[in-house]
C-alpha cells in the first residue's frame, strides 16, 4: 500500500504515539536556515539549486547570483545593463549553465554558457500586458514559461533546446483565465513540471485556479482549488510534487500572515482534485515558496517560515523571512533567497 502519510494529515496523525517511535523521533536532527552572505542587496525571488555546491538566484536591478561552493561565497554574475529588470526567475543546469526570465516589460530571456561571463538574448517583446512569472523544465532541453492572460488567454512559451529558441503555444490552446485573474511571480514556483510531461499552473484572484497538463503543455484540463481567493493579493503562490500523484501546494494573501487563512492543500490524484490541510496543522502563515526535501516539507515566506516532518503534529517555525526555496536536482541540499539579498542553505542541529 503506497504511504502518503506525508502529505495526509490523519494519516500521520495514526502513526504518533509509540514509545519507539517517540525515541526515534528524539534523535532526529532539527532544521535551520544557515545564512550566508550573499553581497547583494536585491530581492532574489528567483532561485534554482542544481547540486549541492552549485546554485543560482536572480532579483531585482538586474541581478544573477551564483556559488559553485555551496554557498561559501556568492558571485555577482548579473546581466549587463540591465539595472531597470526584475529577473523574478532562473533556471540552472550545471555550474556553467542558465537561463534567467524577467517579469514586466521588457520581457526577455537571457541564457550564460560560460558561468555569467557573458549572456545572450534569447527572447525579447514589448508587447503591451505581457508579464511573464515562472518558468521549469523538465529536462535540459525541453522547458516552459507562463504569464499573466492576454485577451482572456494565459501566455505560454515552451522550448525544445535548451532556450535558445523560444515558440508561443497557439492563442486557442491556452488557459483561460478569469477576468482579473494573474499568477503570482513570487518565487519562480506557481509554475512547476513534474516527472516527464506534467505541468502546473497556479493562479490567484477570483479563485484559486489550478492548470494543469499531461502533454508538456499541448492541453491543458482546470480544477478549483481550495487556497484562500476573492482578492487581487490572494491564490496560489507555489506547488510541489513528491511523486506522480502526490502534491502540494501553498499560498495565501502577500500581504501578510495575518490575513492569511487558508494556504495550504494536497492531491493525491496528479492534481486533479485538491483539499485543504487542516487548520492546526498547516502552515502558519503567508507561503510563497514550498519545496519537498526527502522527509521534510520547507515553506518559507517574507514575514515567518516553517517546516513539517512526517510524524510531527504540526508545522514547526523556522527562523528567517524568504521568498524562494529550491532543493538540488541530486536531492542533497536545499537552499532559500529572499529580500536584501537574503541567501541560506539547509542544515541540521541537534
Amino acid at each position: 500500500m503506497k504511504r502518503i502519510i506525508y502529505l495526509l494529515p490523519v494519516l500521520f496523525l495514526l502513526s504518533c504515539g509509540s514509545s519507539e517511535k517517540k525515541e526515534k523521533e528524539s534523535k532526529v536532527l532539527t532544521p535551520y536556515w544557515q545564512a550566508q552572505t550573499s553581497g547583494s542587496k536585491a530581492s532574489l525571488r528567483g532561485l534554482n539549486a542544481v547540486t549541492e555546491n552549485v546554485a543560482w538566484a536572480s532579483g531585482t536591478r538586474g541581478t544573477v547570483l551564483r556559488t559553485i561552493d555551496g554557498g561559501e561565497t556568492w558571485e555577482d554574475v548579473s546581466v549587463p545593463a540591465s539595472d531597470t529588470i526584475d529577473f523574478r526567475d532562473i533556471q540552472g543546469f550545471d555550474e556553467n549553465t542558465a537561463i534567467v526570465l524577467s517579469a514586466g516589460l521588457p520581457a526577455v530571456i537571457y541564457k550564460t554558457t560560460d558561468g555569467g561571463q557573458s549572456w545572450q538574448q534569447k527572447y525579447f517583446s514589448m508587447k503591451e500586458g505581457t508579464f511573464y512569472d515562472a518558468m521549469d523544465f523538465w529536462d535540459d532541453q525541453n522547458g516552459i514559461i507562463f504569464g499573466d492572460a492576454v485577451d482572456s488567454r494565459l501566455l505560454i512559451l515552451k522550448t525544445k533546446d535548451g532556450g535558445e529558441t523560444w515558440q508561443e503555444l497557439p492563442f486557442e490552446q491556452r488557459p483561460i483565465a478569469k477576468e482579473g485573474q494573474g499568477g503570482f511571480a513570487a518565487s519562480g514556483t506557481c509554475l512547476i513540471t513534474n516527472g516527464n510531461s506534467d505541468v502546473y499552473i497556479g493562479l490567484g484572484g477570483e479563485e484559486a485556479s489550478l492548470f494543469y497538463s499531461y502533454d508538456r503543455g499541448e492541453t491543458w484540463g482546470k480544477t478549483i482549488t481550495p487556497l484562500q481567493s476573492g482578492e487581487s493579493t490572494a491564490g496560489i503562490f507555489s506547488i510541489a510534487f513528491k511523486n506522480e500523484n502526490e502534491g502540494l501546494m501553498v499560498g495565501g494573501d502577500y500581504r501578510g500572515d495575518s490575513l492569511t487563512r487558508i494556504n495550504s492543500a494536497y492531491t493525491l490524484d496528479r492534481g486533479k482534485s485538491w483539499f485543504p490541510v487542516m487548520a492546526a496543522l498547516k502552515p502558519q502563515g503567508y507561503r510563497s515558496g514550498v519545496a519537498i526535501f526527502n522527509d521534510l516539507v520547507l515553506a518559507v515566506g517574507r514575514e515567518s517560515c516553517d517546516y513539517f516532518r512526517e510524524g510531527m503534529e504540526g508545522y514547526a517555525p523556522m527562523e528567517g523571512k524568504y521568498y524562494a526555496v529550491s532543493v538540488s536536482k541530486d536531492n542533497k541540499a536545499a537552499y532559500a533567497s529572499g529580500p536584501g539579498g537574503a541567501v541560506a542553505k539547509l542544515a541540521f542541529k541537534e
